[in-house]
Formats: structure tokens, sequence, C-alpha cells
């Protein structure tokens, strides 16, 4: 347990020196990561033999069928029935197009196709009916023949016909253990006793005269042959003449093997039957050999793998290895960071660089150092617990009493503070650091020092803040330090500037380069205009807790955190620090890439080392790991996408054609995937359902897309992906999908339901109609009945007793003297008033019944009078349409409106043509009145000529008045009176 006033002194920032390239060291067994699926992971058991097909499915032959693996689910494959069981797979071989061979312990041979279909290759056997036996193993030649070894020989597939190979070929009867094809086009074959070797010239087998005990066969990546027997290996004689051929690429994935595989790199993986697995590097096969028996190169523990009974093993495209066991399947995946074999430590370390470019590690707790050649190995030790560099590269040896400085092949030697006696003391230091000015320490027996031309100072002799947490410097004289006030400080040769630091939590690391950044416990900050800003991304918790940051050459950066390595390209953190608002775009290296643990914090010292040849180094609390950036690993090969099936209801529907979804079923989900064995959990997926989706989705690590209250319709589902590493796959795969409509979701239905309120919206206008014209109707008739009672009345009254005047005035006149002149003038005013009672019944009259003319007879009449009193101005009637009478009081609105409109054409449009038009089309009565004559403006026309009074004569009749007209070009008064009015 660390004191906690030790936990408060600060730490030194280690310098970054010039890089330069080192060989990669050898990989181990160790620099595997390795994983391991059973029963309980969804895996089979009992795994004999596996093959991967060139869409990326690692296939698995078991005695209860076939199986398939895409890195995350384990599938039956459904095989089809046969005459032979085709369930106790014993060989599984895929070609370079697509297709898998299937052989099993019967002699069944069969050939599952890209397209799901199946073909039967199975040899008849003997004439006895009896089957060819168990399929051992399967080759193919360069002339397109097919070898198949079984357990009752050899057979050769030529021009559609199977044929055993006998004594006229050379070969022995009996089993045969292995065949195999070389590059070369020679075909191999071993059996219980000996190896063949097939000369193409004579169509014959030679026996190469190599004895053993029951052997099979393996080819090295440089072309070589093995035979591989129960405890040993070695490879066959007679090389090929001329230059010697690799394998071919694909030769670890097309099929796994019993005994074992040369990886890409040349590295031997050798079952041990029961007792595990081990591994030979490359560079220590030997043409004859054993495998290793000690522990560092085997895995031979039962907690090692998923059983020790390894049946098969097999390189995929990506370059992993896997093994085929009684238990399910392991894989073990190259690390991308690596351990050098320190011994046990405390977890509490520093680095530096020391002469030569080697790399020293110390461990504070135990109080020793290490330092590395360039491989990792350890080549020297050190009772110091601190490591570091100055400002000048030096290398610096923290002891307990006293400091050797290294460089340029000198050593100096710098003596510690004495303790509070004055006399030598042994001091446990917490962090150095050379600002360039003054050489600090901090001690738990002294606290915080600085070294001034060779005088120790204490810490009160520099205005220093308190309660320094984590410190790093900047320029010559100058500290980055972060306090426990939640504050920054520059520290400038005494000078003391702060900044607010809250945002980021308790401080972690302080980086003070290209750009001042914090980091704590709550993420990472960035000074920027006087204020620090912090950064911000997807996963925040990235960023918390980062005690370490490496800048490469390439401006990438390199960050150390809780939850593994955050490396961010220089692309990437320019975007973040033009706007750190913007989310910071990352790869994460995590416990699956080897790290262990969580970045260092005890110590308070920077967790990231870059040494001089340019490798990063991480300081974890499970150990110190290091990676190439130059020499990464990345995975080149393209995910295969794949659209599994669809899930609607209780119903899987495949999705090798479109599908069509019942009525009624508006949701389903869709099950995808791109077979990846290296890293499936980076898969990246983007998805989007057209017709639906505005824009890609993110699959978010997930292998099935949801979808649910769709409308009837027809979609298309699209699918991409790319691997861990962002190569993006080669195309896109996509699904048809209808969504069939229910019985009120199809569009005939749609249809009738419009037509049907269509329906409904005319019934309710007509209703609306009827009784609208029903309140005009009953307005008219109000109409009616007041003007009946006015005439009645003027009859009664008013002309009754004009007529009785007259009457007595013709009783007056009659008493006259005939001829005189009083008598005359009575005698004109009796025909006077015989007139004016005339006119008054004609009136009376009216008022009962309206215009005693037809409308257009008055309209008429009234246009030739104006014409008369206005000769320049001519007069047209025109009528169009079948004559339909009006109500009386609606025929006296029209009449007075349109004779209006005639009295104002002829009085103000001056010497022109006046045309009257009386349309009567279905529905509507159209009175025009229109003139050619000067016309007026309109913004003029409201109020003027009687038009406000002919819109409310219009208005109370349910008739409409518009009115056109512009200077100079005429006039047009259009009346429409909807004959239902009438």
């Amino acid at each position: 347990m660390i004191p906690p006033t030790r936990l408060r002194l600060f730490a030194a920032l280690s310098v970054l020196v010039a890089c330069q390239a080192t060989a990669a060291p050898l990989p181990r067994i160790t620099d595997y990561h390795h994983t391991a699926w059973t029963a309980k992971d969804g895996a089979p058991t009992e795994i004999k033999v596996m093959a991967q097909t060139p869409d990326g499915w690692l296939w698995l032959g078991t005695p209860t069928g076939l199986y398939r693996f895409d890195g995350v689910r384990f599938s039956r494959y459904q095989l089809p029935p046969s005459p032979y069981s085709l369930a106790r797979i014993g060989e599984l071989v895929a070609r370079p197009n697509g297709d898998l061979w299937i052989g099993d312990s019967v002699g069944g041979l069969v050939v599952l196709h890209p397209d799901g279909n199946f073909e039967n290759f199975t040899p008849r056997g003997d004439l006895s009916g009896n089957s060819v036996g168990a399929v051992r193993t399967l080759a193919f030649g360069a002339d397109g023949s097919i070898w198949l070894a079984t357990t009752s020989g050899l057979y050769r597939h030529r021009q559609g016909q199977w044929k055993k190979q006998a004594a006229a070929e050379g070969l022995p009867p009996g089993y045969v253990n292995g065949v195999l094809a070389d590059q070369y086009g020679r075909i191999w074959v071993s059996n219980a006793n000996a190896v063949f070797r097939l000369d193409a010239a004579v169509e014959r087998f030679a026996d190469i005269d190599v004895a053993h005990t029951d052997g099979t066969l393996i080819q090295s990546p440089d072309g070589r042959i093995w035979l591989t027997e129960r405890d040993r290996m070695r490879v066959l004689p007679d090389p090929p003449s001329g230059p010697r051929l690799p394998r071919p690429v694909h030769f670890n994935q097309v099929e796994s093997r019993g005994y074992g595989q040369f990886d890409r790199a040349g590295n031997l993986w050798a079952s041990l039957g029961r007792r595990g697995v081990a591994m030979v590097q490359a560079q220590s096969v030997e043409a004859e050999m054993r495998p290793p028996s000690g522990a560092a190169g085997r895995l031979d523990q039962p907690w090692q793998l998923s059983s020790l009974a390894i049946n098969s093993v097999m390189e995929d495209r990506e370059g992993s290895i896997w093994l085929a066991t009684q238990a399910g399947l392991d894989r073990l995946r190259r690390k991308r960071l690596l351990s050098p074999e320190l011994p046990e430590t405390s977890g509490m370390y520093s680095m530096a660089a020391g002469e030569n470019g080697r790399v020293w590690i110390s461990d504070q707790m135990a109080g020793n150092a290490w330092r590395l050649s360039p491989d990792g190995a350890l080549e020297d030790s050190a009772p110091v617990g601190l490591v570091a560099n100055d400002r000048d590269g030096a290398l610096l040896l923290v002891g307990r009493r006293e400091i050797e400085r290294h460089h340029q092949g000198r050593v100096e030697k710098i003596a510690l503070p004495s303790g509070r006696d004055g006399k030598p003391a042994d001091l446990d230091l917490a962090g150095i650091l050379d600002d360039g000015k003054v050489l600090w320490i901090a001690s738990l027996q002294t606290g915080l020092m600085g070294r001034v031309n060779g005088e120790w100072l204490p810490w009160s002799r520099f205005n220093l803040p308190q309660q320094i947490f984590v410190s790093a410097r900047g320029g010559p004289g100058q500290l980055w330090l972060a306090c426990g006030d939640g504050s920054l400080v520059l520290y400038d040769d005494g000078k003391l500037t702060r900044y607010d630091a809250s945002m980021i939590g308790m401080a972690t690391y302080i980086r003070a380069g290209a750009e001042v950044l914090a980091a704590g416990a709550k993420g990472i900050a960035v000074l920027q205009d006087g204020r620090l800003r912090p950064l911000v991304a997807a996963d925040l918790e990235v960023l918390l807790n980062v005690s370490g940051i490496a800048v490469t050459a390439d401006g990438d950066y390199w960050l150390n955190g809780g939850k593994g390595i955050v490396h961010v390209r220089s692309a990437d953190w320019q975007a973040a620090m033009r706007d750190p608002a913007q989310l910071l775009r990352y790869e994460l290296l995590d416990s699956g890439d080897g790290y262990p643990g969580r970045a260092m914090l005890a110590n308070r010292l920077p967790s990231v080392f870059q040494a001089p040849d340019g490798r990063l180094w991480f300081m974890t609390t499970g150990g110190v790991v290091h990676l190439d950036p130059r020499a990464i690993e990345r995975n080149p090969v393209a995910p295969h996408v794949q659209i599994e099936g669809i899930h609607a209801g209780s119903v899987q529907y495949d999705a090798r054609l479109p599908v069509t979804l019942p009525a009624g079923v508006q949701s389903f989900s869709v099950q995808f995937t791109a077979p990846s064995l290296r890293k499936p959990e980076g898969l990246q997926f983007l998805y989007r359902l057209e017709g639906a989706d505005g824009d890609w989705r993110d699959g978010a690590g997930q292998r099935t897309a949801l979808y649910s209250n769709l409308d009837p319709g027809h979609y298309r589902f699209r699918l991409a992906a790319a691997n861990e590493d962002g190569v993006p796959g080669e195309q896109e795969a996509s699904l048809a999908v209808t969504v069939t409509p229910t019985l009120t979701q199809s569009a005939w239905f749609r249809v009738l339901v419009v037509l049907v309120a269509a329906g409904l919206l005319y019934l309710v206008y007509r209703l609306r109609l009827r009784a609208a014209t029903a309140r005009v109707m009953d307005r008219m008739q109000v109409r009616l009945d007041e003007r009946e009672r006015i005439a009645r009345t003027l009859h009664d009254t008013f002309l009754q007793s004009v007529q009785a005047i007259v009457l007595r005035v013709h009783t007056v006149a009659a008493e006259l003297p005939e001829g005189s002149a009083a008598r005359r003038k009575l005698e004109v005013l009796l025909d006077y008033a015989d007139k004016t009672l005339e006119q008054g019944r004609d009136q009376v009259q009216e008022l009962r019944n309206g215009p005693s003319a037809d409308l257009a007879q008055v309209l008429e009449e009234t246009g030739l009078t104006l014409s008369e009193h206005y000769p320049g101005t001519s007069f047209a009637l025109s009528l169009q349409g079948e004559l339909r009478p009006l109500m009386a009081p609606v025929a006296e609105e029209v009449c007075n409106i349109a004779q209006e409109a005639l009295r104002n054409a002829f009085r103000h449009a001056g010497p022109c043509a006046v045309r009257l038009l009386l349309d009567y089309q279905p529905g509507q009565l159209l009175v025009e009145v229109s003139d050619t004559g000067s016309g007026f403006a309109q913004a003029a026309r409201a109020g003027h000529w009687g038009l406000v009074g002919m819109r409310e004569r219009a208005a109370r009749i349910g008739a409409t008045l518009a009115v056109d007209s512009a200077l100079g070009a005429g006039t047009r008064v259009a009346l429409r009176v909807p004959l239902h009015m009438g």
C-alpha cells in the first residue's frame, strides 16, 4: 500500500527521442490471444475436421452433422437425404470456387455449392455393393482429377468416373492414410508402411523408400512435403528440379489436419493428441524433429484449452490458428500488444531510454530495473527503483542515495540530499524531472526538492503551489502542474498562471507538446484561448483515467487509459483540436489485442514510453506491453455480408428469394452476418430499409435489425459492413421485402373509402344546399307575401280612392257646358288620371307577380332605349341555353342588376359596343354585360357606379358578381345566379 502523502508527489515525463527500426521479435505461444467455445457457448462437441470457404464461414464436421461458425454464432447446417448418412463427417475440403466437399465415415461424398445446392459424388464401391470405406483425405490434381483416400484404398475421379487405384497403378491393397497434391502437380500418397508419389509420365505410383508407421502428409510454406508420425515429423526427400515453389496461399484454410499445420510464417502447430498443442517457431524447425517438451512452447494444461484432446488444426485466411477439440473449438489469434519476459513485478513502473537504443524498465516497489534487448529479452539489471531521461536525453538511474547519469559513454554520480539530521540517508524517490534549469525530485522523506547549481533546495525556496498531484515539463524552466484544488498551473521561473481544470476531476496526466492536454478521472481537456475545453467521444469512458500519451512521427496520438489503448489518427486529432465539441474518432486496443488490466495510475508517472526504435511501451496494472505502430498487423480481408433470413411472428423466411409477408404482418426482424473469424466483435454493420429508413443505420454491434408498424408496400433491405480495421466489404447484400396489405389496407378498399366519403360529402352538400335553398325560398316567400299585402293595400285604398276622385271629377266636368274651356281642361286632366290609374294597376300587378314581361325582353327594351339616348353606342343581346323561368323576386333583382350594369356601360364607357349575354348553363344563369369602352382602374371601382348596390342585390339572391376592367380595355360585369334559386 502506497502512503497517501507519496501519491501527492509529482512525477516526471519521459523524454521522446529519435526512432530507429529494429527487427520484430519472434512470436511465442504466449503472444497469441486464446478464446475457447464449448457447449455452453453453442459450440458442437467432438469436432473432427474444419475448413473455411472463401465467403469466410468456418465449417465444422462432427459425428452428429455439419455446422458452420461466423465468429459469433454456431448454426447446424441441414444436409440433404441420401443413401449415405453423411452424419459422421470425417473430411471437409473447401475449394477456391466456394465449393465445400464433405466426406463421412461410410464413404459418402457430396459437394455443397455456394448457391446452397448439393451434388452427390459418392463412389459406388466394389462389385459386392460394399462402400468404399471411411473417407480419410481428399486432394485435387492440377489436371482436374479428384483423389479420395479411404480405409479401403485410393480412388481417382476423372472424366466423370471413379476408379480405384490398385496394383496396376503401383499401389498395394489396403487403406490409404493420406493423399496430397502439391504445387508441382504431383500426387503424394501415404499408407501404413510407405509413401508413394505419382509419376505423371507413366501414370504410376513409385515408392520413395521412406519407412514409417502410419504417417500423414502436410506441407510447409516453402513447398516442402513433411511426413508426420505419432511422435516425430520429417521432410520427404526428392525435391523437384528447378526453383522451389511456395505452397498455394489458400492451402491452410481449405482443410484442417490431424497432426497439425505450418502457419503462413512457417511456425509449426503440432497436435499432441490428448496432451494439447505445441508451437515450434519457424527458425527452430528442423528436417527431422519432435514436438517441444518444454512448457514455454506448449498449451498442455486443462485450463489452457477447451480440451487437451486435439482432433485437428487449421489456420484461417486471417492468420488465426484453430483447434478442433473433443469439447469444442479454440482460437489462437496473434496479439497486437506483446509482453517482455519480466520477473514478477509490483505493477509500479518507470521507463527510460539507455545508450545504444536499449530500454530500461524499473519496478519501484521492488527497487530493481532491467535493461531489455531489441527483441524484449532481459540483458542486465540494476538495484534502482526509478529510471528517467533528463532534458538532454541522458539516462538517469535513481538509487536510494545517488543518481547515476549516463550520457555519451560517461557516467556522472549525483548525490541525493541528506536526511533531516544532515547525514546521508536512504531515500525512496517517487519522481524525478529535469525542466532544463532545475532538477526536481520528490521523496517520502524529504518531500519536493530542486537542485540548482549543484545545491539541493527545499520546496519552500520556490514559489510552488500546494498539493501537486501530477507534473510535466514545458519550456526551459517551465513546469505544468495539476493541483488538488482542481487547477492547472504553469510554473515559469517562479511565476504562476492558473487555469480551471475542475472538469477533468482528479488529474492523472499532463502533456505539454503542440498543445497542452490535461487528463483526469473525468476525461481529457485541451488548453485553448486561455481555458481548458473537454474532448468528447462516442464512448466517453475511453477518455477517462488516461495516464500517458505518445505522439508518433506521423502525427498519430496514442493514449493509455482505463479501457485500453486509444489510437487517434492525425487527421482525426486535428479535427478535434479545431472543434473539441466534435466526437473524437478513435481505435481501441483492448484485452482482445493483448492489453492487460488498465492504465497504471498508482505512482502517477507517465504510463506511455516511446523507445528510440519507435516502439511504444504501455505500463498497465497487468504488466508492460509494447507495439510497433509502423508494423501493426492489419486485417486486409474484406467481410462478405450475408442476409440469413427474416423472422415475422413465428415464421422464418429464407433470404435467398424475395420475401412476401402475409396480410396483417407489419413487423419483422432481419438476421444478417458477415463471417469474420479474427475479431468479429469489431465488425461495423450498416443497414437500410429502402422505403422506411431515410439514411443508413449503424448496427451497433448487433446482427439483427428490427422493424415495426410498416405500411404495406415494397421495401428493399440493404446491408454493408467493414472489418475491425475499416476494410469495407466488396459488395453489399440486399433483399426485397413486400408487406401485403389487409382488406382495409388494400388500394381498392382505399378507393372505395374515398368514393364513399365523397358520396357522403356530396350528400351533406346536397342536404346543406337544400336547407339553404329552403331558407332562401322562405325569405322569398315572405317577400312575396309582403308584396301581395302591399298590392292589396294599394288596390283597396289608394287606387280605389283615386278612382272615386276621377269619377267625381267626371261628374263635375259633365255639369260644365260642353265646349267650355274649363270642361276641356278637366277632360285632359281626366285622361291623364286614367293613364295614371292604369299605370298604378300595372305596378300593383307587378308587385303580385313580378315583371309582366320576359326577362330578356325587358332587358332588351332597356338596352334599345339607352342606345337611342346614346347614339354613338350600339347594343346587342345574345341568348344561350334553354330558357328557364325565375322566381319573381330573383327575376326582379337580376333585372335591376342587369339594368344598372347597362346604364353604367352606356353612361361611362363612351362610344363603344355594349353586349348583353344571357347564358342558361347547367345549374346557373350567367348574365354578362360587357363593353369595349374606356374602362376604369381596378383601384377606383369600389363604391362607384352603383357597384355596392349591385353586390348587395346579388348577395340577397345568393348570386355572385364579378367586375373586371382596365383602362382602355373595356369593362365586363358577370352575374352568376344559381338556378335552384330561380
